[in-house]
């Protein structure tokens, strides 16, 4: 994944509830060692988002919920205070990011459904009046041939039924295509949707990644040595 296409996905310098699902994706996904500039990108964003996040109310539910990261984060190998309590503040905003996220993407979700319920709705209710408009313009047409002497009256229920039914199958396209592209995108957001949070797996990859933790066999971004040149190890 290049950097120009890592900074359109995530969409600029401070993180949003928009571009979380990308970013948790791409935090999930790391394998080390990663480029140096890759590092840099990804500390430079969640150290600036963390600094501008506000954090909620300490209320009994976020005290427990930081007390059980607390404990995550110190089994997973993170033991200076300083780091403990800056990863603390990037997993509440990451927290609060997904909880906004979710009831975005549903909302949405509801949006999009309700629109195709619609759109099922006016491609049958299009069917069935165009083919009624044709048995008009049919019954018309044939009225006007048997009647002697039959006036205008017919000739325009005809004609006029045609142009309805022309009206409402004409329309029946148009549906179809606006059918595939809610449905296009009902499939993206529910592709891209992040269900539940792999917060083991989170402190694990953002302590690596922000440097506070080591772990012995694995390197974060490859490193220069004189003897050999770049080191690298196993992707992690």
């Amino acid at each position: 994944m290049t950097n120009q296409r890592n900074s359109d996905t995530l969409g600029g310098v401070t993180l949003t509830t928009r571009g979380f699902p990308d970013f948790y994706a791409r935090i999930q996904g790391l394998r080390f060692p990663i480029s140096v500039a890759e590092v840099l990108e990804l500390r430079d964003l969640i150290n600036h988002s963390a600094d501008v996040f506000e954090e909620p109310a300490d209320v009994p539910h976020n005290r427990e919920f930081r007390e059980t990261l607390e404990q995550a984060i110190h089994a997973s190998g993170v033991e200076n205070r300083h780091h403990c309590d800056r990863l603390l503040k990037v997993l509440g905003m990451l927290r609060a990011m997904h909880y906004r996220h979710s009831i975005a993407s549903r909302d949405s979700e509801l949006r999009l459904r309700e629109a195709m319920a619609q759109n099922r709705i006016a491609r049958s209710t299009s069917r069935r009046n165009g083919s009624i408009a044709l048995a008009v313009a049919a019954i018309a047409g044939m009225a006007w041939l048997l009647v002697n002497e039959a006036g205008w009256a017919l000739q325009a229920v005809s004609l006029l039924s045609i142009l309805a039914a022309f009206g409402y199958f004409h329309a029946i396209p148009r549906l179809e295509r606006d059918m595939e592209r809610l449905t296009q995108e009902r499939n993206l957001l529910l592709r891209k949707r992040v269900e539940s949070m792999d917060w083991r797996i989170l402190i694990h990859k953002l302590a690596l990644l922000l440097g506070y933790k080591q772990v012995q066999g694995i390197e974060v971004f490859p490193q220069q040595h004189p003897d050999t040149g770049p080191r690298t190890t196993k992707p992690q």
